[in-house]
């Protein structure tokens, strides 16, 4: 067993590599700029349009240096060799895209970026031209120029340069000719040989997945995009009651589910086994989210019993202060209906694997065996028969771990609980992506654990599994 359980382990570190690369270029390849949605709302307010411009763009290369995202993605890339190994310097994404575009096209990054420092001494002076009043189409000329170092396609750069040629001052035209001139040299000095021949940029462990692979190992996720937050912080305050509820409505479940199965089973055909398979099926049909807006509607106040608070984990008066046992009580008083809502529903499913798994057992000669020595049937059933029987309960164990920390959206909602199901759908509203990718994550590392955990499992409960032969 010792050495299966290495084995396993072992094999699970380049499983949890996969995992987390999976995880980390899924967040790369997600849409949208973190840096500007995290830097949001903090425009300037007028002003000195350069000395705001500057201002803005010092923040935003700041806010970027912070998150890491100055730094290559990983520790090497395999690019055309007409590609330089330093685009990812340029901050903004849009701008390395359309940059890359034209590199793919015309194979020359020198030219390449003799057209984008061009493009930048234009817009600096743009912003530090003096307002005119006479300027009528400045308006329009600064949204071109917003829109032009991001564009991907050629000949639509030369179009917008000539709409941008006619509506800018003669003050500014010098800053224009060098730009289009520089656009202009791109056919004529193109390589595009360079962009069938591969290259290898090799950036070693100063790379965004290091910083990000080392941090999740030290329990870091980074900040979160909605609030700027470290993520570690919001999922250990978001995980505890989601754990809290669903460990003991799982153990509720299994309680109640697993001797419903053996009865159900040991009387197949009786009126018990009629009758638990008829509630439990009720149950099953019920949604959960129904039976948690009736059990608030008709026992949490209003015009029906009041014996439960409607939503929430705790009372507002709530107090670390208070004894022990006082918090534990006020805890359970505003959980109780939550954890029955969640247990009701996987009570028909698990009793129903454990009838059919113990009426396969039944038929073994094994059982005929023990039956024919004068073994009770109490003894047949519970010594015998049940421990083989568990498998299938065991094997839906496995997911048992990743449930415990996933939550429920729609219950969590509904009872007004800060756990991981309302964090994680919160998430996705705001495309909160590193808070996404650290709850996926997680979850792939506790299916993984959950899979160690039954194999375990299944040897101590049927002696006929023995890994020690492997």
């Amino acid at each position: 067993m010792g050495a299966y359980l290495l084995r396993r382990v072992l094999f699970f570190l380049p499983t949890l590599l996969l995992i987390t690369l999976l995880s980390f270029f899924i967040s790369q390849s997600a849409p949208g700029d973190p840096v500007e949605q995290m830097l949001a709302g903090r425009a300037g307010g007028g002003g000195d349009q350069l000395a705001e411009r500057q201002a803005t763009r010092q923040a935003y290369l700041e806010k970027r240096r912070e998150l890491g995202l100055d730094l290559p993605i990983f520790y090497f890339a395999v690019a055309p060799l007409a590609e330089p190994e330093t685009l990812y310097r340029i901050p903004e994404v849009p701008v390395q895209d359309a940059l890359r575009r034209l590199v793919y096209k015309f194979g020359n990054w020198e030219a390449v970026e003799a057209y984008y420092h061009a493009l930048l001494r234009l817009d600096s002076a743009f912003y530090a031209a003096p307002p005119d009043s006479g300027w009528k189409d400045r308006t329009e000329a600064q949204a071109i120029l917003t829109l032009l170092p991001q564009e991907k396609n050629y000949e639509e750069i030369l179009y917008k340069l000539k709409q941008l040629a006619i509506r800018l001052p003669a003050s500014l035209r010098p800053y224009w000719a060098a730009v289009n001139q520089a656009a202009q040299a791109l056919p004529e000095t193109a390589q595009p040989w360079k962009v069938y021949i591969p290259a290898l940029h090799w950036y070693g462990t100063q790379n965004q997945y290091h910083r990000w692979l080392v941090g999740l190992l030290q329990g870091d996720f980074g900040l979160s995009y909605q609030d700027k937050r470290p993520i570690s912080s919001k999922l250990g305050e978001a995980v505890r009651w989601s754990l809290v509820i669903n460990l003991i409505s799982i153990a509720l479940a299994y309680l109640i589910a697993i001797p419903l199965g053996v009865v159900a089973a040991v009387r197949r055909g009786q009126w018990q086994d009629r009758t638990i398979g008829l509630v439990l099926f009720m149950l099953d049909s019920l949604p959960s989210f129904w039976v948690g807006t009736l059990a608030i509607v008709f026992l949490c106040g209003g015009d029906y019993l009041n014996l439960f608070p409607p939503g929430g984990v705790q009372s507002t008066e709530h107090s670390p202060e208070w004894p022990l046992l006082e918090r534990l009580a006020d805890w359970g008083y505003h959980l109780i209906l939550p954890v029955l809502v969640y247990t009701y529903g996987s009570l028909a499913f698990l009793s129903r694997q454990m009838r059919a798994a113990l009426l396969e057992v039944l038929r073994q000669d094994y059982i005929r065996t023990a039956r024919a020595k004068g073994l009770s049937e109490r003894q047949v059933i519970w010594k015998h028969a049940f421990r083989n029987s568990l498998i299938p309960i065991i094997t839906l164990l496995a997911s048992v771990f990743p449930a415990m920390i996933s939550g429920s959206v729609i219950l969590e909602t509904i009872f007004s609980i800060p756990g991981m199901g309302f964090l994680s759908y919160g998430a996705m509203v705001a495309r909160d992506y590193p808070v996404i990718i650290a709850v996926f994550t997680i979850g792939a590392v506790l299916t993984m654990v959950g899979i160690l955990v039954a194999d375990v499992l299944y040897a101590l409960v049927d002696p006929r599994i023995s890994y020690a032969r492997r």
